[in-house]
């Protein structure tokens, strides 16, 4: 499937209209995927094709094949990372609940899911009240990428970024001082929505002031305190404690490929703590639109019709 037809995707509603293209896509770029979940979730060791059948908001019929070409379908309802159900009403709903899915199966069969190179990487599905539209995003940090800059080498801050707020989170060298420089890049780029920073106040080593920056790689302590920030925070005792996602300029992070985020105070503290750090947003992708032709439906209600470019497009060049 062509770029341009998955970033199309990623905006349709789920109806009846759409169901069709969507499950074409689905079993075009997922084969694999889901293969992998019908041999944990179904309990079918022997599968070596699986294809989505109808799909639902709320669930989806899997058919599965044999070596033999025998075949056996089964319902899935869709469900979180805890096991309650939830509901998809666009195609890129499906396909991060689908996916999350099949990571479970993955990791507890040791079989690769088989992801085309490019593809969007998993979503937690975790989503926040306080930020509407905004989905935990750490999943997407490339952990090759990460690095911080005056880490305490046995509290770093691999610490932080991981789910668990009972990790012993990210610290800064008491042989130095307090401050932090944290880089970081995204496995795809993203629409980076708000952060958090889970931390102490009534010990003082929660981070209270933070200049983030992005597209700054090789930034240092020095260039951090003298550059202009992309946006400076100054964060309460409230968020800091509840861990709360705190929103950004959503229009300064539209496309975020890296990220760099320089603690330079906190509560007066010799260190720095940070229990748990979070970011919020949603993937971005973008839509060449050359590759769209408008058209009109029977009930005139505007569509798109995708279609990849031809030759004739260019006559007259």
């Amino acid at each position: 499937m062509g770029s341009n037809m998955e970033a199309a995707l990623e905006h349709m509603p789920l109806n009846d209209d759409t169901k069709p293209l969507i499950i074409t896509a689905m079993n075009e770029r997922y084969k694999t995927a889901l293969t992998v979940y019908a041999k944990h979730f179904c309990g079918k060791s022997d599968v070596v094709s699986t294809q989505i059948i109808s799909l639902e908001e709320t669930r989806l019929l899997l058919r599965y094949w044999d070596a033999t070409s025998q075949w056996a379908e089964s319902t899935v309802t869709y469900q979180n990372a805890q096991g309650d159900p939830v509901t998809a009403d666009s195609a890129a709903g499906v396909r991060r609940i689908l996916l999350n899915m099949a990571r479970t199966a993955s990791e507890a069969t040791g079989l690769e899911l088989g992801l085309p190179q490019g593809d969007i990487f998993f979503i937690d599905g975790q989503s926040s009240d306080k930020v509407p539209g905004a989905y935990l995003l750490n999943d997407l940090v490339d952990m090759s990428t990460l690095e911080c800059l005056n880490q305490d080498d046995g509290h770093p801050v691999s610490g932080a970024i991981s789910k668990s707020v009972a990790t012993a989170g990210l610290r800064s060298d008491p042989e130095v001082d307090h401050q932090l420089l944290i880089k970081l890049g995204f496995r795809q780029p993203v629409k980076l929505k708000a952060i958090s920073f889970h931390g102490s106040t009534r010990d003082a080593t929660a981070p209270k002031v933070v200049k983030i920056f992005q597209g700054q790689v090789d930034i240092g302590f020095q260039e951090a305190e003298d550059q202009e920030a992309v946006q400076l925070l100054d964060l309460s005792t409230s968020q800091v404690e509840g861990g709360d996602p705190v929103p950004l300029r959503f229009v300064k992070f539209q496309s975020v490929s890296t990220l760099q985020l320089f603690v330079q105070e906190n509560f007066g503290a010799e260190v720095t703590c940070i229990l748990q750090l979070q970011f919020w947003g949603t993937v971005a992708e973008t839509v060449d639109m050359k590759a769209w032709k408008p058209t009109v439906d029977s009930r005139a209600n505007p569509v798109f019709a995708i279609r990849e470019p031809v030759l004739e497009d260019h006559s007259g060049i």
